[in-house]
Parts: C-alpha cells; structure tokens; sequence
C-alpha cells in the first residue's frame, strides 16, 4: 500500500489537464479547481464506502493512482467508536463493492482536488450507473455537499 499525499492529488490534476485539450483556457488559479471529464480508471482497491483507490488513465499508456471520495455522499466511519456506526460502515463498504463488481472501467466526472485529506473528489459512473445516486437509494449514504459533517448520535459506544 502506498502513502497518499496531497502531491499525487496535484499530479493527478496536472494529468487530467493534459488529457483535456477541450478545456478552455484558465487562470492558474482556477484551473486547479476541477476537471469535467470523462477520466477512466480502474479499481484498485475500495477504501469504504465513499472512498476508492483507482489507476486513472487520463492518456494513453499512462496511469496515475489516486484516491478518490464520491461527490455528493457521506458513509458511516469505519473507525467510530460506535459498533453500531462500524457495522454500518461496512454494509457501505460492501455495497459499493457490489455496485462496481464486473465493471472493467469507472468514469471520473469533474474532478476537483482540495481538502480531501489527498484524495480527488469527483462523480463517478460505472457504465451508466452513477454511483453516488445508487449509494443514496440504497440508504446507506447520506446526502453531503462539504462542510461539517452531521454528527451520529452513539447508542452504543465501543472502546
């Protein structure tokens, strides 16, 4: 396993760029704020249920690893101190891997890097599935648009 820093975040952007000759000029600024895509990618490994590990191919021949957290969703936290909020991390887990299991190439969609902890955040399609939309109507994802996340109420704290 790799370390994921906030420099193969910027790589990462950097080699969207280069494979997206179709968008327009930007200020340096604002060209590191997103990328519209398409990007292929394949699975690498999946973090949770908002989080996967991806190869990126933004040209051919070429990958770049990255990690990538669904725009739109929030997941149960693997790591809470609630057993409650655990087992339901990993019916997040297990569901997304259900979501994107047989699907050879994903599709990166506006890809923005930023405070993600050195992940991009971006949409993502498995064929014409998208994937955040699946999590939500399956009832395991929350709806979350940044900022501070909704606070889970622990019935049954675990230490």
């Amino acid at each position: 396993m790799s370390l994921q820093i906030p420099s193969q975040t910027a790589a990462f952007i950097l080699a969207l760029f280069a494979a997206c000759p179709t968008v327009p000029a930007f200020s340096a600024e604002s060209q590191w704020k997103s990328v519209p895509g398409p990007v292929p990618a394949r699975i690498v490994r999946i973090i949770d249920g908002d989080t996967l590990v991806v190869d990126a191919h933004p040209w051919p021949g070429q990958a770049v690893r990255v990690s990538v957290r669904l725009r739109g969703i929030d997941t149960p936290e693997r790591r809470s101190r609630c057993k409650s909020e655990r087992l339901a991390a990993d019916r997040a887990r297990v569901e997304l891997e259900r979501l994107v299991e047989g699907i050879e190439t994903l599709e990166l969609i506006n890809v923005s890097g930023g405070k993600y902890y050195g992940r991009v955040l971006a949409d993502i399609k498995a064929g014409p599935r998208d994937i955040a939309s699946a999590m939500l109507d399956s009832g395991l994802a929350r709806p979350y648009q940044g900022g501070k996340r909704q606070r889970v109420k622990c019935t049954d704290p675990q230490t």
